[in-house]
């Protein structure tokens, strides 16, 4: 995981807002109000989940979620919180290791001419965690993923493991 300085944090952001006002200011400018409305509303619903994710007491993973995507990589990544609550039992530390390496893994045999998609999906209740993750693209080997995905681990657990020729499917469970 890439250890970002607060003025780089900082560029990285204001370069997106100014992004997202061109974008609306430009659209205005056409009349286009129901385009317009639609890039506030995705605005609204995309810091509503930085919200939740910063506050599931995960401060290194929602790092690492929240600044991905701001290194190109060969996929494109999308988080959502469900659920409410502080997650207690987990180790920060190991969880963002897990996903940064099986990003790496990921970034290494997605092809990168196709339009490839990872959505994590964060479910929270009670104070326990799932994460349900879904793949859509094309990858160069599936092996490797698989091998990586069916390691023995003493932290996580590894459910429902679905691979089709564009798409894959698990649920990661932390241990307690």
């Amino acid at each position: 995981m890439r250890k970002w300085e607060p003025i780089e944090l900082l560029r990285h952001v204001r370069h997106d807002w100014l992004n997202r006002l061109q974008l609306i200011k430009g659209y205005q400018a056409l009349g286009k109000t129901e385009k317009v409305k639609e890039i506030i509303d995705h605005i609204i619903l995309s810091t509503d989940q930085e919200s939740k994710l910063s506050s599931i007491n995960l401060p290194k993973l929602a790092l690492l979620l929240i600044t991905y995507n701001w290194e190109s990589p060969s996929f494109v990544l999308n988080y959502e919180v469900i659920g409410e609550g502080e997650i207690k039992n987990i180790n920060d530390h190991f969880i963002t290791q897990w996903f940064d390496t099986f990003f790496k893994l990921l970034n290494e045999y997605a092809f990168d001419e196709e339009e490839n998609e990872l959505n994590i999906t964060i479910n929270i209740f009670e104070e326990k965690v799932s994460f349900i993750i879904e793949f859509y693209g094309i990858l160069k080997e599936k092996k490797q993923i698989l091998c990586y995905l069916q390691e023995k681990n003493n932290l996580c657990q590894i459910n429902n493991i679905h691979v089709n020729d564009e798409a894959f499917s698990f649920e990661l469970k932390p241990r307690i």
